[in-house]
């Protein structure tokens, strides 16, 4: 009597074609997937920087539009600058501000001069970063000391990048907004005082039109300088800055 033959069945090359299609678009479908995950979470992770880098300049300019002092300089060539300067040489704005703060107790004053312009930074940087730096910035730049000499030179700083426009305007004492400053009136010379607010008018490619109100606070220079030790007491009164308006603050949009 014979045993039975044992049959062993296989895959035929058919169901074998099919089985490696079928993992194929599944895998296919989860590389798609991943791949659209990594790139939403790099566009939101730019998205991020860019608003942080909004949050810190916009920072940035308050801290030194609102802390603006009434002191004019003298330049590099022994002419005097407004403590306010609109249009001098490339620069925007050009202005005296306080609060510099000095931890380090260096020789030197808690005013400081700042500038801002728009341009770009190919000039600072070397050949190889030239093509990825055509852009327009919104540069900050700040001097060391206030009446500078020939050889003063700003250090430079970027707030924002790629711009496309930026505009200031003034409120005066009646609150008429001007697009120069001082104004110049009629008869007579030109106020050489401080606004009574600034407005920014800012145009950026990746976050839009943005628009902030500040509201400045004149501060006399002598008010902010340390007084004199008293006789009597051997002790120095605190320093005290009395501005002209008791309230200040900003208002800002965005479109």
């Amino acid at each position: 009597m014979k045993s039975p033959r044992h049959q062993h069945h296989g895959f035929t090359l058919l169901e074998v074609l099919i089985a490696l299609s079928i993992f194929s678009l599944i895998g296919l479908a989860a590389y798609r997937m991943l791949d659209i995950v990594i790139l939403s979470q790099s566009k939101v992770m730019s998205h991020e920087n860019k608003i942080r880098s909004l949050e810190r300049a916009m920072h940035i300019i308050g801290s030194d539009v609102e802390q603006l002092v009434n002191r004019p300089i003298r330049d590099n060539y022994g002419d005097q600058l407004n403590a306010l300067a609109i249009g001098e040489e490339s620069y925007l704005i050009e202005f005296t501000r306080q609060g510099w703060r000095n931890p380090l107790q260096l020789p030197r004053s808690q005013l400081q001069r700042v500038a801002y312009e728009l341009g770009n930074t190919s000039k600072n940087i070397g050949a190889k970063d030239r093509q990825s730096d055509n852009g327009i910035h919104l540069l900050r730049h700040y001097w060391p000391m206030l009446d500078r000499n020939q050889e003063s030179k700003p250090q430079t700083q970027v707030l924002l990048r790629n711009i496309n426009d930026l505009q200031l305007r003034f409120m005066d004492q009646q609150g008429q907004w001007h697009s120069e400053w001082p104004v110049k009136p009629l008869i007579g010379e030109s106020s050489k005082g401080l606004p009574n607010a600034l407005m920014l008018k800012l145009d950026s490619s990746p976050l839009g039109q943005i628009e902030r109100i500040y509201q400045l606070s004149e501060y006399s220079v002598e008010l902010i300088k340390p007084a004199t030790n008293n006789s009597q007491t051997g002790t120095t009164p605190p320093i005290q800055s009395i501005p002209v308006n008791s309230s200040g603050g900003n208002h800002e949009t965005m479109a």
